[in-house]
């Protein structure tokens, strides 16, 4: 009872109090309180600020690195945009998903995937493939199409392959997908969407090609790496006892400032227990329920986020990363056995082993 207490005061002491770093620009609070005034839930302040960022800063250059026909204005864009905020506005997007942003609903959600183009989302996808797809299916191999269960999670080359089905394939086993699913609607949208992107690519392309270049095409292929690095990292390891429950199939990260900058995404299986919960809510439902990680075997990490935890991964760094694990059952009570834990979870799931899915199980 003492340890679960002290847990709970070291992830109150952080992740419940640490300031929010969502976006870098504040705008003046006339303005402020006028995009907050739209909102369905102020808590979502910090996507609201992030959004701004995008809409006033990065979509202003953007244009400017379009139309200036330069690679070096280009590359330098391009950069900028992917080191400061690709990855606050896919988890911006993300959550924005999950639950309406905005009061006009309709709105906020065209707004948000209009935005995300920039980012190498074209409008109609991501919530088909996530929300539906991802969250349906519980990283469950053959269903889920981004599902790591198959591979070996700890060979980038197997990463690779990954990607370049996402990248390359997406845009027809999605919609193969949706329809196999009697998703008839998002089926068509998928298609739609897919044919309307390529269509506008390539017109622009003829216009202007090494804006459409820098702004579009190479977000496109970057875009898809940290997004599908990101899923990769963050179900890199599957209990095989477990594979089709949130505890077994994914892990926390606690305590480290990509929770400050990310919107808590560290609370991953709190994510894919509840994923209608606000994501203020994230640290303290798992502060709550240590038991059950207990119970389940349940990985949770201490001072790691989800990119430095891939990348340990596949420098085979194992006995390193074990010290970031917290000891929340007798299968992980000292750094040695915890890196066997790891070890182990990294191989891949033939689908013949996954029972039937249970998140909550």
């Amino acid at each position: 009872m003492q340890a679960q207490t002290c847990e709970k005061s070291e992830i109150n002491r952080h992740d419940l109090q640490a300031p929010r770093r969502e976006w870098w620009v504040t705008l003046p609070s006339a303005a402020d309180k006028t995009i907050c005034n739209l909102l369905r839930d102020t808590r979502d302040a910090p996507i609201a600020r992030m959004l701004a960022n995008v809409m006033f800063l990065v979509v202003p250059a953007a244009g400017y690195a379009f139309a200036s026909e330069s690679h070096f204005i280009g590359g330098v864009y391009l950069a900028c945009n992917l080191l400061l905020m690709q990855e606050r506005f896919i988890l911006g997007l993300h959550y924005a998903t999950h639950r309406p942003l905005f009061r006009a609903e309709g709105a906020g959600r065209c707004l948000v995937q209009s935005l995300g183009v920039l980012y190498g989302l074209p409008p109609g996808v991501y919530y088909l493939h996530h929300v539906v797809m991802h969250h349906g299916e519980h990283n469950l191999f053959p269903h889920d199409l981004s599902s790591t269960a198959p591979y070996c999670r700890d060979n980038f080359a197997h990463f690779l392959v990954y990607w370049a089905r996402f990248l390359c394939a997406v845009w027809l086993e999605l919609p193969v997908y949706a329809l196999a699913r009697a998703r008839y609607r998002l089926a068509l949208q998928s298609i739609a969407s897919t044919a309307c992107t390529a269509l506008a690519y390539w017109r622009l392309w003829l216009w202007h090609p090494t804006g459409t270049l820098w702004v579009l095409v190479l977000p496109l292929v970057v875009g898809s790496f940290v997004l599908m690095f990101g899923n990769w990292s963050q179900h890199i390891f599957i209990n095989p006892a477990r594979p089709a429950s949130a505890y077994g199939y994914t892990y926390n990260s606690i305590n480290c400032a990509h929770n400050q900058s990310g919107f808590n995404d560290g609370y991953h299986v709190e994510h894919h227990l509840n994923p209608r919960r606000h994501w203020s809510e994230l640290p303290a439902a798992f502060a709550h329920k240590l038991d059950a990680y207990r119970q389940h075997e349940a990985l949770v990490f201490r001072g790691v986020g989800f990119f430095e935890v891939g990348c340990m991964v596949f420098l085979r760094r194992y006995r390193t990363l074990a010290s970031h694990v917290l000891p929340l059952c007798p299968t992980l009570s000292s750094p040695l056995a915890a890196e066997q834990v790891l070890r182990a979870r990294v191989w891949p799931i033939p689908s013949t082993q996954v029972p039937c899915p249970s998140a909550s199980s």
